[in-house]
């Protein structure tokens, strides 16, 4: 539920130096390449009038429909949301290839067009729907047998988080049967609303909006509709389960199950590698973190955090305070009183907890406990925990480390997801 660092998933600006608009259209199929690692994936360019869209899709990074926007033609610049990386290369005939610089990583890309795409397996149509003024909007992954399938709703982790950051796993669901909803957090994408002024109580009436609107749908069997969500999703997805009514599971990921501020305690320390400083660093670290906590979810005055950290400015591990017009503080006063625990009690429905042994950004041993806990408490014993020895917050494989190269995954996430659904 962290919302200081956000994740992000890869997308890109890609330059091309092209003798025609046309060579661009269609699916190009081939690798990225940094440090002898090559990554398979596939880009898709289409074209609406005389304006280019694109999206590129990654098995190995567990992505897909990745949008890429602002495409032109000769020399077109490719943009994708929350871009880290930045593409230099030449379209000749059916090849396009070329240089890029991701950060300080650099690497070459070899594409190919591909003359013929599998055939999707599910189908999809662009939705709306409304929790009262506001107006959400997403894409609804449907099975391609006419039947009235179970489904599932994907809610947003932390941040300006659009609908593809979920499609992936949706379109993984929607292959096996689940009818699938997606859709961008209010004030991103088409969406209204802003998401920096959202309470968690707005954003789990905004997921509530999506089940109701889910159970309307006529490929959709309404009493079999539950939910995945992934950090803050995952933390909220009792008090979504509760706004909902009925649901037939949940599924929470990386969710926080101790107070928002330890869990930002824990977060903001390993962001600065506290357990890996010097006995004095470390203590003065963690008085800098304890400050800005207590300004942030405690109510304590701001000068505590603006006068530690005028004493702090000049440590290797020091970081900037956000600004006091940051959505940081408004956002920490809204939640710093949400207990996870109290809501978990409430649900009946099956539950599937997974965490990252490693996870850096919420406690997954303490929140596994607080939530079995409270779930025990309130007379649930259908639920499930899965942890995974070796990952982290994002399931990336953390252990053993890896230097340079792409990230990997835990490659078996999705089946599991999918598999522990179906057999509700």
């Amino acid at each position: 539920m962290r919302v200081f660092v956000f994740v992000t998933f890869l997308s890109a600006f890609i330059t091309l130096r092209s003798a025609q608009a046309d060579d661009l259209a269609g699916g190009w199929k081939g690798t990225w390449t940094k440090d002898a690692d090559a990554l398979p994936v596939t880009v898709t360019f289409a074209k609406t009038g005389d304006a280019y869209s694109g999206a590129f899709d990654s098995d190995a990074l567990q992505v897909a429909g990745i949008p890429l926007s602002d495409v032109s033609g000769t020399n077109g610049r490719v943009q994708g949301d929350q871009s880290t990386a930045v593409f230099d290369g030449a379209i000749t005939g059916k090849a396009m290839s070329g240089t890029f610089t991701d950060r300080s990583d650099k690497g070459t890309f070899e594409l190919l067009r591909a003359a013929g795409l599998p055939a999707a397996q599910i189908r999809s149509r662009g939705v709306t729907f409304q929790n009262g003024d506001v107006s959400l909007a997403g894409t609804l992954l449907l099975p391609s047998t006419p039947s009235k399938h179970p489904a599932i709703v994907f809610l947003h982790g932390s941040g300006p988080e659009g609908r593809w950051a979920n499609r992936y796993l949706a379109q993984k669901f929607a292959e096996r049967g689940v009818v699938a909803l997606i859709y961008d957090k209010r004030g991103v994408g088409q969406s209204r609303g802003d998401w920096r002024k959202a309470t968690f109580e707005a954003l789990a009436d905004d997921a509530a909006a999506g089940i109701r609107f889910l159970q309307s749908q006529s490929e959709v069997d309404a009493t079999r509709v539950g939910i995945y969500g992934h950090s803050q999703g995952g933390t909220i997805a009792p008090l979504v389960g509760i706004r909902a009514g009925d649901l037939r599971f949940v599924i929470a990921s990386a969710a926080g199950g101790t107070n928002p501020a330890d869990v930002e305690t824990y977060s903001v320390g390993n962001s600065i590698g506290i357990a890996k400083l010097p006995p004095a660093e470390r203590a003065d670290a963690q008085s800098y973190v304890h400050a800005l906590v207590d300004v942030a979810f405690r109510g304590k005055d701001h000068a505590l955090v603006d006068a530690i950290a005028a004493k702090f400015k000049n440590r290797a591990w020091y970081f900037a305070p956000p600004a006091p017009d940051n959505y940081y503080w408004l956002f920490s006063k809204q939640s710093a009183a949400f207990r996870p625990a109290e809501y978990w009690q409430r649900i009946k429905a099956p539950v599937l907890l997974i965490y990252g042994a490693h996870d850096e950004r919420v406690p997954p041993r303490e929140s596994a406990s607080v939530i079995q806990a409270a779930l025990k408490s309130g007379g649930n014993a259908n639920v499930t925990l899965k942890t995974y020895s070796d990952s982290d917050h994002t399931f990336t494989i953390v252990d053993p480390p890896r230097t340079g190269g792409w990230p990997k995954h835990e490659l078996d996430y999705a089946d599991m997801l999918v598999n522990w659904t179906l057999a509700r």
